[in-house]
C-alpha cells in the first residue's frame, strides 16, 4: 500500500475509530493517543490487511487490543475511565463486524449525525471528529462548558435513539 493510500485510509476511518476507542471506556484525553497508536500499528502491519473493505473491523481490532493492553498496565497512569466498564465493552466488541460495532451501525450513526440541526451537528463533530473539549467548543459557540457538556449528553441520547430506530427499521 502506498503512503497516499494509507493517508486516505486514516482520513476515512479516524473519526469512527476515535468513537470506538472512546466507547470502550477510554479517558477522553487518551483517545487521540490510542487512535494514533492504532494507526501506527496498522501502518506497520498493513500487509496483513486482506481487503480495504475490511479496514474498519481490522482497525477496531487493533484498537481493541491496545485498550486491552492499557487495562493490563497498572504501573502506568490510567487511561480508562472504569476498568470494569471497559472490560464489559471490550467483551461486547469482540465481534467487530456484528452487533453494536457493525458497518451498518456506523452508517446509521453518520446518517443520524447528518440529520442533527446545524448547531448540534457542529457540537458533535467538534467533539468527536475534531477532538475539541467542552471549553474549546464553548468559546466557539458562546455557550458555557457546562452547557456544552449537557448539550452533548442530550445529543448522544438522541443519536442513540436514532441509530437504534434506523437499525430496527433496516432489520424489518
Amino acid at each position: 500500500m502506498q503512503r497516499n493510500e494509507f493517508a486516505k485510509l486514516v482520513l476515512e476511518h479516524q473519526a469512527q475509530l476515535r468513537m470506538f476507542i472512546r466507547m470502550l471506556g477510554t479517558m477522553p484525553d487518551a483517545v487521540d493517543d490510542l487512535a494514533q497508536d492504532a494507526f501506527v500499528v496498522a501502518y506497520q502491519r498493513i500487509d496483513t490487511l486482506e481487503s480495504m473493505d475490511d479496514a474498519g473491523p481490522w482497525l477496531r481490532s487493533i484498537a481493541r487490543n491496545l485498550v486491552r493492553n492499557e487495562l493490563r498496565k497498572t504501573s502506568r497512569r490510567r487511561r480508562v475511565v472504569n476498568a470494569s466498564l471497559s472490560e464489559a465493552m471490550l467483551a461486547m466488541s469482540d465481534e467487530p463486524t456484528t452487533g453494536a460495532w457493525s458497518e451498518d451501525w456506523f452508517a446509521a450513526l453518520r446518517a443520524c449525525v447528518d440529520r442533527l440541526p446545524g448547531h448540534g451537528r457542529a457540537l458533535v463533530n467538534g467533539r468527536y471528529t475534531e477532538g475539541q473539549n467542552a471549553t474549546q467548543l464553548a468559546s466557539e459557540t458562546e455557550m458555557t462548558p457546562v452547557a456544552v457538556r449537557q448539550a452533548l449528553s442530550r445529543l448522544r441520547g438522541l443519536l442513540r435513539t436514532c441509530v437504534e430506530t434506523r437499525l430496527r427499521e433496516a432489520a424489518t
